[in-house]
């Protein structure tokens, strides 16, 4: 499932080449992530999943509000960042969710359940020329989107800041150099 435009449909056949069973686009502009998880919402609730797999992040805005807003719109149990997902199709799913420094946390989560998915979680599949012919022929699903209400926010001003002076190396020990970061907050602050 996807959100856009006709030009969407691109990557839904995509994916319908790798051996995804159908493809749904849901007719809108992704405005921003909250009005994103908005629209899906309502026609994600009617496909009634076990487990919904979102991206970490999109190409376009890298906010990584989307997914986990759509969880608290569905009312699921979600983990972000996972790299690992066990599952057999039933009860709960053990999942790896990637920390920072490099730290992994296993998680059990109970389904029905929404995972952000991290970028490298698997080997893609390859499209056979055979398949991506078969894709271009299945029939995409265009639905409308459920209730946005009012964008979650609105660019009110965008401009190229001025510059400043450069950074200032500080030498010495790590005391003086402490020291000295102390003396330049301050001086900052008043």
């Amino acid at each position: 499932m996807t959100i856009g435009d006709a030009e969407a449909e691109g990557a839904l056949r995509r994916c319908l080449a790798m051996g995804a069973d159908r493809a749904i686009r849901v007719e809108a502009d992704p405005v921003d992530p909250i009005s994103t998880a908005r629209a899906l919402a309502g026609v994600v609730a009617g496909e009634a999943p076990d487990l919904v797999l979102c991206g970490v992040q999109s190409a376009d805005s890298v906010q990584g509000a989307t997914g986990v807003a759509l969880a608290e719109l569905l009312g699921l149990a979600r983990v972000a960042v996972v790299t690992k997902v066990e599952w057999d199709g039933g009860g709960p799913a053990t999942v790896h969710r990637e920390l920072e420094g490099g730290l992994v946390d296993v998680v059990e989560v109970d389904t029905p359940a929404l995972l952000t998915i991290q970028t490298g979680i698997n080997e893609p599949r390859y499209a056979t020329l055979r398949a991506i012919k078969q894709a271009e022929q299945q029939e995409i699903e265009v639905v409308e989107p459920g209730e946005r209400g009012e964008p979650a926010y609105r660019v009110r001003r965008m401009f190229v800041p001025s510059k400043g002076e450069g950074a200032e190396m500080l030498d010495g020990s790590p005391a003086n150099i402490a020291q000295r970061i102390a003396e330049i907050v301050k001086e900052q602050l008043t």
